[in-house]
């Protein structure tokens, strides 16, 4: 599954940017400084990922991983996307759509594709579905093993599966699948994507 390149505050550029096309020029932007090996400019066009700008400008002092980079970015402008807890937009040809989805939509995918990776012992995809803090604890071979040893592991996916069902609660940054007994199923927005933060 491609990753979408995420430019969501471009949604507001000023009147006299042409909107369809304005995502695109700054992904395409962010490339060439890439490429040029401009990597300032390339960070003032990022969001200040989590790593901050020494790691970017380690990561990036390497030529290759420049190149790399710049080629997955300008793949990734055909299929760019800009979304928002309760708004995802999707580039079609040089137009932008509204993905009409309802606001729970986007997390409930989330959570599926979650407990199906898992349900298929598919742990590399179940680990990359996870949230920051648990893929820092965690490898997918490290959540294999919970998940196999783990007496309660099959029926906390139950549950969560049962969750999918119910009213979830989109707030600001979090997604809330209830279970009852003051428990639940909570997924967070990480870079505009929804990942399992906790089981229950």
């Amino acid at each position: 599954m491609k990753r979408p390149i995420l430019i969501g505050s471009l949604l507001l550029a000023p009147a006299c940017a042409t909107p369809s096309r304005e995502p695109v020029s700054v992904a395409e932007s962010y490339a060439r400084a890439l490429d040029e090996g401009r990597l300032q400019d390339a960070y003032a066009l990022t969001t200040d990922g989590p790593e901050g700008e020494a790691a970017f400008l380690e990561r990036y002092s390497d030529e290759a991983a420049r190149k790399e980079r710049a080629a997955a970015v300008r793949a990734g402008t055909a299929a760019l996307e800009a979304r928002a807890p309760s708004l995802t937009l999707a580039r079609s040809g040089e137009h932008w759509r509204v993905v009409e989805a309802r606001p729970a939509d986007v997390p409930r995918a989330a959570l599926r594709r979650f407990l199906d990776a898992s349900d298929a012992k598919d742990w590399k995809t179940a680990y990359s579905l996870l949230s920051a803090p648990l893929r820092a604890r965690y490898t997918p071979e490290r959540l294999k093993e919970d998940f196999e040893h783990e007496p309660l592991a099959k029926e906390r996916l139950r549950r969560a599966r049962l969750a999918l069902n119910t009213h979830v609660r989109v707030g600001a940054g979090e997604a809330v699948f209830p279970l009852g007994d003051e428990r639940a199923v909570l997924l967070v927005l990480e870079d505009g994507e929804y990942r399992v933060s906790a089981l229950e």
